[in-house]
């Protein structure tokens, strides 16, 4: 495929920070602050946003009304189980478009509904004609997708194909797959059908984002994901890395304004009292940090040597670190920032004192204490020369 075709592709996203992301153990999302993370993702462009349960009560409810109120540009989703009376639920939250999602894998049919598969198919068909009722468009969720018997994954695609669904989720649900699973299983589906498949992947083995990855390869045309990859468990797939991964390696720019990602992954942080790692991908402080001499010297020279993209994109700032690592020319170009111009000499005496304070520490110095360690250079400089004139 062309670099300029793949430009032409659309991969949709949607994203269940509000939903999935908020079942992860122990967070819990105010009125404010789900407003709040609508209103960030629908500036910056993500076209569908899950925004919550209807059935799981009055409060809930309340809180999807108010968001549905707000008129945003994206498509706005409910999530529900495949229980008829759930339809409900959503209708009277003003809801257009729902997520419908029953479990599909033997394991799950016989030790989650004690039933069979013949009353999922029979499930899935009532609940749908309850959507229909109530004018709603929907999606189809196969949860446990990725354990189900594909002949019978197969007639639950022909079956939401047939009832007026227009995409088909397939649920990672305990991470069952990796990338080369996740791509043979997709293709086989598009090869049997012809048919949107959505996949929604979830994190247990680190592999969230290159699963979703394998499955737009595979033709997958929507991916779910949240923002740090927040969700029930180990999480799912994060939607600051698919979006600039979709970019830089699979060259489709979703047109998302991915300078506020930074800003985004901080109000989520805080609101779900999840820390963001320093090392996350995309938006972690020292994804544009350099210590390593090696690395300090090509990013001054020209930031493409060790930086796929500008840290701006995504709301970050380059960061020179000085520690037990560096080199010289960090030093140099360090002093420099402050207005101080060094000799080659002045640079190599200071790393060494620098270097030796950073392992005592052990970590990287402040700027503040980069001045300290240039005062206390001076003083000795002083000092020796003192000593000399005196000796002399």
């Amino acid at each position: 495929m062309t670099a300029e075709a793949k430009d032409k592709r659309f991969i949709n996203i949607i994203d269940t920070t509000m939903r999935n992301g908020e079942q992860a153990a122990g967070v819990v999302f105010s009125k404010h602050e789900k407003l709040r993370i609508t209103k960030l993702l629908d500036e910056i462009g993500v076209p569908e946003i899950e925004i919550g349960t209807p059935s799981i009560g009055e409060i809930e409810r309340d809180i999807i009304r108010e968001i549905v109120a707000t008129k945003p540009k994206a498509k706005l989703f409910t999530y529900c189980e495949a229980f008829p009376e759930n339809i409900a639920y959503a209708a009277e939250c003003g809801i257009k478009n729902i997520i419908i999602n029953i479990s599909t894998s033997d394991l799950h049919i016989k030790v989650k509904y004690g039933k069979n598969r013949t009353w999922v198919l029979n499930q899935l068909r009532e609940t749908i004609s309850e959507a229909k009722h109530s004018n709603l468009d929907f999606v189809i969720s196969a949860e446990d997708a990725t354990r189900t018997d594909l002949e019978f994954l197969l007639k639950v695609l022909y079956l939401a194909q047939k009832r007026g669904a227009y995409r088909f989720r397939i649920c990672d649900t305990v991470s069952r797959l990796d990338p080369f699973r996740t791509f043979m299983l997709v293709s086989t589906i598009l090869n049997t059908v012809d048919f949107p498949i959505e996949v929604y992947n979830h994190n247990d083995f680190g592999m969230a984002s290159a699963n979703a990855l394998a499955s737009v390869r595979a033709g997958a045309l929507s991916l779910v994901t949240s923002i740090n990859g927040i969700g029930e468990g180990t999480g799912n797939a994060a939607f600051e890395e698919i979006v600039m991964a979709l970019k830089y390696i699979e060259e489709v720019d979703l047109g998302i304004d991915t300078s506020k990602f930074r800003e985004i992954s901080e109000y989520v942080a805080k609101a779900s009292a999840r820390a963001i790692p320093v090392w996350k991908a995309i938006v972690g402080t020292n994804v544009f940090a350099h210590e390593s001499g090696i690395h300090a010297d090509g990013v001054l020279k020209n930031p493409r040597n060790y930086e796929v993209f500008e840290p701006g994109e995504v709301g970050l700032t380059r960061q020179l670190v000085v520690g037990k690592h560096s080199g010289s020319h960090t030093i140099l170009h360090k002093f420099k920032e402050f207005g101080i111009d060094l000799t080659s000499n002045e640079a190599n005496e200071l790393l060494a004192m620098s270097r030796g304070m950073s392992v005592d520490l052990k970590r990287p110095l402040f700027d503040k204490e980069l001045m300290y360690v240039y005062k206390d250079y001076l003083e000795n400089k002083k000092n020796q020369i003192h000593v000399l004139e005196t000796d002399e």
